[in-house]
C-alpha cells in the first residue's frame, strides 16, 4: 500500500518529538493529501541546480540527497545532507527565488513536492503546519549554527568523531569524498584520520 504525504509527515512529528506540540487536523491532511505530488528521482540525477527557481517544497520519503554549492575552484562542497522523513526547502518566499545548492540525489529517492503557490495557501489556511514550519526551520538553524562552531572549535579529526558520534547514519550510504568535503578536508586527510583512530 503507498503511504500518503498527511501520514509520512505524521511520522515526521513523531521522530522530531513534535507531535505533542503539532497535530494535523483532518482538514489540514486532506488538503496534503490532494496537493502534494510524489515523484521518483534517479541516483545520481538534480532535484535542482544551483541558480534555478525554487517552485516547489520537497519531502523526502525514502533515499538520500545531497545540497552543495561550488567553492572558488569549481568543487562541490557538501553543505548538507537529507535523509528520509525530512524536508528539503522549507525557506520558500513569496519572492522568486533562486537556489542557492545543487540538490542531487545519491540513490534512488521517493520525494513529494507541493507547489510554492499551494504552500502560501497552506501557511494561510493551517497552524498547524506554519508551526511545523517553524519548528523544522529551527531545526535546520541549530544545525548550522553548530557546524560553524564546529569549523572554527574543532580540528579535522574532532569533527570526523563528531559526525561519527552524531549523524552515523552518513556513513550508510554517502560516499567518503563528500563526507570529506562536508568536514571541510580532502579525501586522503579522512583516509589518514580513519587509519588513525
Amino acid at each position: 500500500m503507498v503511504q500518503k504525504i498527511a501520514s509520512l509527515i505524521d511520522e515526521t512529528l513523531m521522530a522530531m518529538n513534535a507531535h505533542l506540540h503539532v497535530q494535523m487536523t483532518n482538514e489540514e491532511k486532506a488538503y496534503l493529501d490532494a496537493h502534494f505530488e510524489l515523484i521518483h528521482i534517479k541516483k545520481g540525477e538534480h532535484l535542482m541546480n544551483r541558480g534555478d527557481e525554487v517552485c516547489y517544497l520537497y519531502y523526502l520519503e525514502a533515499g538520500t540527497i545531497r545540497l552543495s554549492f561550488p567553492n572558488k575552484e569549481k568543487r562541490e562542497i557538501s553543505a548538507r545532507f537529507i535523509e528520509p522523513k525530512e524536508f528539503v526547502n522549507f525557506s520558500l518566499s513569496h519572492e522568486e527565488q533562486l537556489s542557492h545548492y545543487n540538490v542531487k540525489a545519491l540513490e534512488h529517492c521517493k520525494v513529494w513536492r507541493l507547489p510554492k503557490q499551494d504552500l502560501q495557501q497552506l501557511y494561510d489556511l493551517s497552524i498547524n503546519f506554519n508551526k511545523l514550519a517553524r519548528l523544522h526551520l529551527e531545526k535546520s538553524i541549530n544545525h548550522k549554527i553548530k557546524r560553524e562552531e564546529d569549523f572554527h572549535k574543532l580540528d579535522a579529526e574532532e569533527r570526523y568523531k563528531k559526525l561519527m558520534a552524531n549523524e552515523r547514519w552518513l556513513f550508510r550510504s554517502i560516499p567518503l569524498k563528500d563526507i570529506a568535503s562536508y568536514i571541510g578536508i580532502t579525501p586522503q586527510a579522512l583516509s589518514n584520520i580513519r587509519k588513525r583512530i
